[in-house]
């Protein structure tokens, strides 16, 4: 097995079979729908989000189904598709975490909206001064999007630097950033890179270099990038070349462009009916950007919509039932409170 499966059963374990197997996939591969947001939330699952961006769903079928002949999960018998991880399961994923722990710097919520282009403009900027240092100025540029190789001309020749001083900064800000890294996984990061008379390598080949499979390059890469937007961003001004590759946040919190509008129009004074007729959306739509206001927007109130005493009944189950299975609270409520409200509650005061 590779170590995508490892990541697979870490979020079937961490979900204690709660949720579908494909809440994981949801998760690794980041579906920007509320319900994935608030999972991620609930069970600490969020730096997990995106991760695997590429992970397609047959492929994670193929691994679930690894997991189970192998003894290492079993699903619930009253509850299809929900599994729960075996004690052959849990011995076998400390194994693998002891062997490859988790990183600490990867954060796949915080970073997604920034973390693809700043890596797409932060590669295309290392080959195209490595090209110039060595007066050629023709090559096959690693980025095909023309957005990123016009916004890389502009870049370019807004620098007051000459080519040489681009690339010595460039350097010294890049080995500054991954110090901190282990020797292997700098590497690791940077064998991706292409140059000037030099293509870089798939993770396939790196993987093959250092005895791991490509899901582990993957996942080394992926963390040793959040690591140095961390770094970048906590202390821009020692990093005024990476600092400027990092895109700007369309907004301060991270909502999802769609949640973005209904807030715009909430803080309008809209209800949420005029909501749903303005943007011709379902009521159970708006209910999923509300459900993701509650959850990263601290002084959203969800007082319209659940009173205040029926929020600590909700709050009351959940506590004694010690459980996120939006099922089991609403069957414990009864006729009091609706789905939406159980998810609204979990937002603002279990996340």
């Amino acid at each position: 097995m590779n170590y995508l499966t490892t990541m697979i059963l870490y979020g079937l374990e961490a979900f204690k079979g709660e949720r579908t197997a494909y809440a994981v996939y949801h998760l690794l591969m980041g579906k920007k729908s509320a319900q994935t947001i608030q999972d991620g939330k609930l069970y600490r699952l969020s730096s997990f989000f995106q991760s695997f961006p590429y992970l397609k769903k047959d492929s994670f079928s193929r691994y679930v189904k690894q997991l189970k002949d192998q003894k290492y999960i079993k699903e619930k018998e009253e509850e299809k598709d929900k599994w729960t991880v075996t004690e052959e399961g849990r011995t076998y994923l400390q194994e693998q975490l002891q062997r490859f722990p988790l990183s600490p710097y990867i954060d796949g919520w915080r970073y997604m909206n920034i973390s693809g282009l700043f890596f797409i403009r932060l590669t295309l900027l290392v080959q195209t001064l490595s090209h110039l240092v060595y007066n050629e100025s023709y090559f096959l540029p690693v980025s095909q999007d023309l957005k990123v190789q016009s916004w890389m001309k502009h870049f370019l020749k807004r620098q007051h630097a000459s080519r040489n001083e681009l690339a010595k900064q460039l350097f010294l800000e890049l080995h500054a950033c991954l110090d901190g890294c282990l020797s292997m996984e700098a590497d690791v990061f940077l064998l991706q890179f292409s140059g000037f008379q030099r293509a870089g390598l798939t993770k396939k080949q790196i993987g093959d270099g250092y005895g791991i499979d490509e899901h582990r390059v993957h996942y080394i890469q992926l963390s040793v990038l959040h690591y140095c937007l961390q770094k970048v961003m906590e202390t821009p001004s020692s990093y005024p070349l990476l600092n400027s590759l990092i895109p700007e946040a369309d907004s301060p919190v991270p909502l999802t462009v769609s949640t973005m509008k209904t807030w715009g129009l909430l803080k309008q004074g809209k209800t949420v009916d005029e909501v749903m007729a303005i943007r011709r959306l379902k009521r159970s739509t708006i209910e999923d950007h509300l459900v993701e206001l509650a959850l990263f927007v601290p002084a959203f109130s969800i007082g319209e919509y659940v009173p205040e005493q029926l929020q600590r009944q909700i709050v009351s189950a959940i506590e004694t039932l010690k459980t996120n299975k939006l099922k089991e609270i609403k069957e414990n409520l009864g006729e009091d409170a609706t789905y939406f409200q159980v998810r609204i509650v979990m937002a603002k005061y279990f996340s």
